[in-house]
């Protein structure tokens, strides 16, 4: 689930120990203001950047440093991130990480997250290629096409950029790595401090918290909720005249462009919904990949589950946190906090408004999208 992460610090025993690293090389900085350093085997996905002091012209030390890491590709050996990482994967990983640069367990709170990119990998049903062409929107934010083909991303706000591509295209070259060709990659990027705190995250302390991957796992489906996803090749048997003609009409990103203008508001999600109510299950591809994220963060949470928490020494640590008790992901909402269902606690957003238990068609929905989910409440119920 964690990607690319970046933390930060202004603790000299750190800084003036990272300067000296022997596994690092001398590398282009970003600017003028740092002296940067990158891996000698991994590159950039390993590097170090440090900000420098500066006195009467004359560099005088530096005032803090950014470290970059990759979790999922040092998991891998830094060959590819396609696989499934698990919450566990991520805790070691990140442990393992620090631990080789030198940095001693009660120094993490030390080190403050900055950056971080999170993200699933599923197989659709569908075309990869159709699925990505269908992407229109977040929000109101067009998508653009990123730096390869069937890459997408936007710019949500000035701290916050969503990618959704073709991640087995990326590595169609790769076949060695086993990453399926149809594999596709729903993924938040964060790159403010004060957004992060939000996910309950801000030191690496946090990271190690099986607690915090729940709560990233249910960010994802939130901001799953915002896509405004087009199926680009439904199948229009039964339904009425009217209802082909919206379809067909909705299906060109220019339809959505001329709703964002119109002086109503709210137009464009009134339009969004009557899209998705007239696709139904059968044709609406944003239904099903929400149903493979639910799926796949129960899946992780499994792990996450059976992952107790990492033992730390926090000699320096100043914000020691207690732990909750760990919840399943099953019981992940969607943006309407109060959709969960009075009796088994699960997510029923995807039933009528008002909802307060777990009906008939809520149980199809986990049947067909969630069969494990649906094994446990054969079992216990």
């Amino acid at each position: 689930m964690l990607d690319n992460t970046k933390f930060s610090t202004t603790d000299i025993e750190i800084i003036n120990r990272m300067i000296s690293h022997p596994d690092f090389v001398v590398c282009r900085p970003k600017n003028n203001y740092y002296h940067s350093l990158k891996h000698k085997t991994h590159g950039a996905k390993l590097s170090l950047d440090f900000r420098k002091a500066v006195e009467n012209g004359n560099i005088i030390g530096y005032g803090y440093l950014d470290i970059v890491i990759s979790p999922h590709y040092h998991f891998n050996q830094y060959t590819h991130n396609g696989n499934d990482f698990t919450p566990e994967n991520s805790i070691k990983t990140i442990i393992d990480i620090l631990t080789y640069l030198g940095i001693k367990t009660q120094e993490y709170d030390l080190l403050k997250v900055v950056n971080i990119e999170f993200g699933l990998n599923l197989v659709p049903e569908s075309d990869i290629k159709s699925l990505i062409d269908g992407l229109f929107f977040y929000k109101k934010t067009p998508f653009n096409t990123g730096a390869f083909p069937y890459y997408k991303k936007t710019d949500a706000t000035s701290y916050k950029q969503i990618k959704a591509y073709a991640k087995g295209l990326q590595f169609l070259e790769y076949l060695q790595y086993g990453i399926n060709q149809n594999t596709f990659r729903f993924e938040v990027k964060s790159k403010q401090a004060k957004n992060i705190k939000k996910y309950g995250i801000t030191t690496a302390v946090d990271l190690l918290e099986p607690d915090t991957y729940k709560q990233l796992g249910q960010t994802l489906l939130n901001e799953w909720e915002n896509i405004l996803l087009t199926s680009q090749t439904p199948d229009l048997d039964n339904l009425k005249p009217d209802e082909v003609k919206f379809i067909q009409s909705a299906d060109k990103i220019d339809f959505w462009e001329d709703l964002k203008t119109q002086k109503h508001r709210n137009t464009f999600q009134y339009k969004k919904a009557k899209y998705y109510k007239i696709l139904q299950r059968k044709n609406n591809l944003h239904t099903k990949i929400k149903g493979q994220i639910i799926d796949k963060i129960i899946q992780l949470s499994e792990c996450a589950n059976s992952t107790q928490p990492t033992a730390v020494n926090r000699g320096k640590l100043h914000n020691q946190k207690t732990h909750s008790t760990l919840i399943n992901l099953e019981n992940a909402q969607t943006t309407n906090s109060n959709m969960v269902c009075l009796v088994t606690g699960l997510n029923i957003s995807m039933q009528r408004k008002g909802s307060k238990y777990l009906c008939l068609g809520g149980l199809k929905y986990y049947r067909e999208f969630a069969p494990k989910c649906t094994k446990t409440l054969k079992k216990d119920f």
